[in-house]
This record gives structure tokens, C-alpha cells and sequence, in this order.
């Protein structure tokens, strides 16, 4: 296996092709932003934010793969693999549930690693917002996000993604079972949305990830 490139490539759409958005990576991210913003609205409606500082939460490695029928989006023509190390930092605003044990966080998680298939590798980074709901006092928590990955290379073998910057679409269950520790199970999908054009691919990813957590 061979790094590709030396430095990350300078982000934007690649020249000629002009955005269409459509089909059903577009709706899929639609409807996410819409169940976020959604979400984000009733909480400053019905609950008192607590302010705080910004915070490292947790840090780790991951372990993602994929299969070629995707959950989202259209066939894919290899296998993935994710190796890759994410932090996870505590934004400022939180609002308890009321007198239940559960609250809403504030999160913004970023990543750096490498992405392998047909026998190519790339770097692959990621910055992502998060809303996570967590429960019986940090035990479980659910999370949300949407945001931004940055593809050190756009093609594996025959399947181009289109170009260097994807949407990146994330949910996850981590568990919290011992003091400064968590696992959990994620999944991240990849899209340009159509911004590329109607041959760009993108990639589901099912990531494993344990770490310490502060």
C-alpha cells in the first residue's frame, strides 16, 4: 500500500462541472438537516441552555469498513477500510431535560487517518458538528452530525468520488461502562450530494471505536 500525494489538495469543485443536486443522497441529507434543525429549535424553545467552556471529551482510535450495498446511496465498487484516530471536544451549550437523567449536548468531532481500497490509500480527515442526547449520567449517548470530509485523493481504483471535499453524514451509540473509557458503533455516509455530477460515488462507513474519555 502507497500514501497518495504528499499535502492535503486545495478544496473546492472540480472545474466544469457546474452543482445538481437530486436524487436520493440529496433528500437523505436534506431530511437530516431538517430533523437537526428541527430538534435544535424545540430545545431552545422548551429548555434553559447551560453555558460552559469548550472541552476535550474524548479522544481515540477507529476501525471503519464498508460493504458494496450501501444503507445510503448508490452501489459501491470496492470494499473500504477506515483506519483513523477522532476527538471528540464539549461545545459550550447543553439543556437538561427536564428532571429526567437525560441532556443534550453540544459536540464537534474531527478525525484524521487513512481510507484504503483497490489497493490505493489517501488521507482522509474530518470536521463534523454534533448533537448528542445523553443519558443516566454520561452511561449512554446517542449523536448526530453533520459536516465536512476531506479526501486526500477522489478516486480508488475506478470509483471516483468526484472530487477532495465530501458531506459528511454521522450517527452513533457509544457506551461509557467503566470511569474514562467508552466504545461504540458508528456510521458515517459520504455524498457529494450531486455537486460533482451524476458519477460521483460516495461510501457508507460502519466504524468501531473505544478510547479514553476525560
Amino acid at each position: 500500500m502507497q500514501i497518495s500525494g504528499g499535502c492535503l489538495p486545495s478544496i473546492g469543485l472540480k472545474k466544469g462541472n457546474l452543482p445538481r443536486l437530486g436524487g436520493s443522497d440529496t433528500l437523505t441529507l436534506h431530511t437530516l438537516i431538517a430533523a437537526t434543525a428541527i430538534l435544535g429549535l424545540f430545545i431552545l424553545i422548551h429548555g434553559k441552555s447551560i453555558a460552559g467552556e469548550t472541552t476535550l471529551l474524548s479522544i481515540g482510535p477507529r476501525y471503519g469498513f464498508s460493504g458494496k450495498a450501501p444503507l445510503l446511496g448508490k452501489q459501491q465498487t470496492y470494499n473500504f477500510e477506515l483506519f483513523d484516530v477522532a476527538a471528540t471536544f464539549r461545545l459550550p451549550w447543553s439543556w437538561p431535560l427536564g428532571e429526567s437523567p437525560w441532556s443534550v449536548e453540544t459536540r464537534l468531532i474531527t478525525s484524521m487517518g487513512a481510507l484504503h481500497a483497490a489497493g490505493d490509500t489517501g488521507f482522509m480527515g474530518t470536521v463534523v458538528p454534533d448533537v448528542a442526547l445523553s443519558g443516566w449520567n454520561g452511561l449512554v449517548s446517542l449523536d448526530a452530525g453533520l459536516g465536512l470530509g476531506f479526501f486526500g485523493r477522489d478516486k480508488y481504483g475506478t470509483q471516483d468520488f468526484g472530487g477532495h471535499v465530501q458531506i459528511v453524514g454521522t450517527i452513533a451509540l457509544q457506551i461509557h461502562p467503566i470511569p474514562h473509557a467508552f466504545a461504540g458503533f458508528r456510521l458515517h455516509h459520504f455524498s457529494d450530494a450531486g455537486l460533482y455530477g451524476s458519477n460521483a460515488l460516495g461510501v457508507d462507513l460502519y466504524i468501531v471505536e473505544v478510547g479514553y474519555r476525560f
